[in-house]
């Protein structure tokens, strides 16, 4: 297949993933699609300023500001209410990473000895198997994860730009090789990290590029300072990192029910497990309710762990036996491992997301078409040759991600089918069981959501027993039915030894609740004490946490909303104190004022303003309601001179 043909077959591929994917563009929002899109829609609403929606109150480091403009545009072309641009705006950036799929295969390929014969048939399969695959549904469909797609962008043109600079350099043109490499790649991976983090791992990638391909002795010296300054003063940036201040980034296992070791421990199964679903996809098990990922607490618990961590092993072993011979295996399969260097190694976020793979997948099919040098060319066969066998075997699978993305397309389509079959395959999730339970609740089917938490409450998991009576609290309050003190008293019964971000979401909704409508049996001052009851025990947590924080400041609300201002103070300082979190310095302004404290108010308000930007409209907002309180609340007290000088 010439380049021409084998551009024609991919833009084949394209319309095809474009023709698959439309009938669910008008899917449902999900999950944190709500949370990410809100300001956005505060942007177009007048109530946000463009800074505030694209930037946020996060640090440059940690925003995503590209992803965040890139919304912007959006619901400027189109409208922030309906989710048709959004997703139609996410299949755009898909294949526009499938051409540079594509692109890199062509170029990589044709560097192998063994292969470059083939080199644009196997990249038009590697780029149509990664634009089919039923595993990028939940990020191509999920409006959200642009993020992912553009981080993944932006890596693969850093990398496409690595080997134009790589042959520019074997060519002799050392000029523009050098512009390369130390300006166009730096800037596409700057853009990567401007939209999520994990496009930090472009050099790493085009580390293991050089290492299949063009390490035939010693390495020029652009591409060794490149990799100097690049690849070794960032591993060395992050080595000083974890030994003199490592909880800047451990710090956040004390939001979570596992430990460093059992994380990297769990991760050999979940990268065994995403090869397996991007091998043999099975469909109906993926999705995004995979909470229920078991976590190893051990080498043989489960037994499996051991397994999967030898399985890496071999399989790396092998690709570094066979890389002179195979060395688009060897690039392949150590891609898909560097690609997963910043979400499945030790940072402490969640166990398991499949839209982890849309970058690392790139990787694992270019190994799998890899694999092709190692088929003898002798091989005896009846009928068709080496040839059509491969042909057939290729065309095959593509028909049957075809078939497994359309799918799973249609079950995307509409948020009762997503749900439905989480509860089938994944009815340990606590996700699915949550989202299942709002559903009931917003239809008026109590009963529903009785049967969903009475189910969660009989398992094993006592994490998923607490925030089962917490939500069936919640329930009650919304029905008017009662029991609600007991359900409180055994959700703290449990006394769990960590707060998660879990737990944070069930004490808001049900804060808001109690104040909306009540509950029952229960005040919102036992709801205040049980719940301050459930942050005691957690005792394995230090007050930094965020999770804690958070629960500390709706604590502090509800005491605030039944009149208790010393105790609502008290919580909110703690929490302020340990996070330093700006909208607990508000209401902690608030509790001063309203417990006779306005000197301390006073300086407190002061420090905010100096720590808000201007451009945080809602913020400022709050800043100037509680200026006009301090100053409402000293017109008041001036003639009560010496109550107020005792007070200082």
């Amino acid at each position: 297949m010439s380049v021409n043909t084998s551009r024609l077959f991919l833009f084949a591929a394209m319309l095809a993933t474009f023709g698959i994917y439309w009938t669910g563009l008008n899917g449902p929002f999900i999950f944190d699609d709500a949370q990410g899109l809100d300001i956005v829609r505060a942007w177009h609403e007048g109530t946000a300023s463009w800074r505030e929606a694209v930037f946020g109150d996060a640090s440059l480091l940690f925003a995503r500001p590209i992803p965040m403009a890139s919304f912007l545009l959006t619901t400027w072309l189109g409208d922030s209410v309906t989710s048709f641009p959004f997703k139609l705006g996410n299949l755009v950036l898909h294949v526009a990473c499938g051409y540079l799929v594509w692109c890199i295969a062509r170029r990589a390929i044709s560097h192998d000895r063994e292969l470059r014969t083939v080199a644009p048939t196997l990249a038009a399969l590697a780029a149509t198997l990664w634009l089919l695959h039923p595993l990028h549904v939940s990020t191509v469909l999920y409006a959200v994860q642009r993020m992912a797609q553009l981080s993944t962008l932006f890596a693969l043109l850093a990398v496409l730009t690595y080997l134009i600079a790589r042959e520019q350099l074997e060519a002799g043109r050392i000029r523009r090789a050098c512009a390369h490499l130390f300006v166009t790649l730096p800037l596409m991976v700057v853009a990567g990290l401007l939209s999520k983090q994990n496009a930090a791992v472009a050099p790493l990638l085009c580390l293991v590029l050089e290492l299949a391909y063009f390490a035939r002795g010693r390495m020029p010296r652009p591409v060794a300072g490149f990799f100097a300054l690049f690849l070794g003063l960032p591993a060395l940036g992050a080595a000083a990192l974890l030994t003199f201040a490592p909880m800047r980034l451990l710090g956040g296992y004390d939001d979570w029910d596992f430990t460093l070791g059992q994380r990297l421990l769990t991760q050999a199964r979940a990268l065994m497990d995403y090869v397996g679903m991007l091998l043999i996809p099975r469909g109906p098990r993926m999705g995004l309710y995979t909470d229920d990922f078991a976590v190893s607490t051990g080498l043989f618990s489960p037994a499996t762990t051991a397994v999967c961590i030898a399985a890496l092993l071999a399989i790396s072993i092998t690709a570094c036996l066979v890389r002179r011979r195979a060395p688009t295996f060897f690039a392949g399969w150590f891609f898909f491992l560097a690609a997963h260097a910043v979400e499945s190694t030790f940072l402490p976020i969640e166990m398991y997301y499949e839209h982890r793979n849309y970058l690392p997948s790139v990787g694992l099919l270019m190994a799998l078409v890899g694999l092709w040098a190692l088929v003898p060319r002798d091989l005896p066969t009846n009928v068709l040759g080496r040839t059509q066998l491969g042909a057939l075997a290729g065309g095959g699978f593509a028909l049957v991600l075809c078939v497994a993305t359309f799918g799973r397309v249609l079950i995307w389509k509409d948020e009762n089918t997503i749900i439905e079959q989480g509860l089938r395959f994944h009815p340990q999730s606590l996700r699915v069981n949550f989202h299942a339970g709002d559903r009931a609740i917003k239809h008026g089917q109590f009963d529903v959501h009785r049967q969903l938490m009475t189910r969660l409450v009989a398992g094993p998991d006592p994490r998923n027993r607490e925030m089962a009576r917490l939500d069936l609290i919640y329930a009650n309050c919304l029905s008017g039915t009662g029991g609600n003190q007991e359900l409180l008293r055994l959700a703290a019964a449990e006394r769990l030894p960590r707060i998660t971000v879990l737990e944070t979401y069930a004490f808001h909704r049900l804060s808001t609740a109690i104040r909306d409508k009540g509950c029952g049996d229960l005040t919102q001052v036992g709801l205040a004490d049980g719940l301050r009851e459930i942050i005691d025990a957690a005792t394995l947590q230090p007050e930094q946490s965020q999770p804690k924080g958070v629960t500390r400041y709706v604590v502090s609300q509800i005491y605030a909303s039944a009149g208790l201002w010393p105790q609502a103070r008290e919580q909110v300082d703690l929490a302020w104190r340990g996070g330093g979190d700006k909208r607990a310095g508000a209401f902690l302004v608030q509790t001063l004022i309203e417990t006779g404290r306005q000197s301390e108010a006073s300086r407190l308000l002061a420090e905010l303003d100096s720590r808000i930007d201007k451009d945080e409209l809602a913020a400022q907002k709050a800043l100037a309601a509680l200026r006009a309180q301090l100053v409402t609340t000293r017109r008041e007290a001036a003639p009560a001179l010496p109550a107020a000088r005792v007070e200082q």
